[in-house]
């Protein structure tokens, strides 16, 4: 679930959300390399988002080996973790901020 990144101004990430509503067809990345590597089957499923079901499990085991390692935690790089009209992604999200902040992160 957390992994590290490249970019300059984040540290580690996690992508507990497949799928966007907002509808940005071009240039979107996040749906161009998903529907590259076959992990959805076109714009439709893309449209229709997915939480990593075991999301607050997978950190569980996560946080204790890369605590120390942590200093931040960028929430979704391929979409909005507080999707509109999608209550469970937000508060899914909101879940997974606690974790990390009741842990120090």
């Amino acid at each position: 679930m957390l992994y590290k990144t490249g970019v300059e101004y984040g540290d580690y990430t996690m992508n507990h959300v497949l799928g966007c509503t907002h509808g940005c067809k071009f240039p979107c990345y996040a749906y161009m390399m998903k529907k590259r590597f076959k992990e959805i089957a076109g714009y439709e499923d893309w449209l229709e988002p997915r939480l990593v079901s075991n999301t607050l499990e997978l950190l569980d085991k996560e946080i204790p080996r890369l605590k120390k390692r942590i200093q931040s935690v960028e929430l979704c790089f391929t979409t909005d973790p507080f999707m509109c009209g999608y209550p469970e992604v937000a508060e899914m999200s909101v879940s997974a901020i606690r974790k990390l902040n009741a842990a120090g992160i």
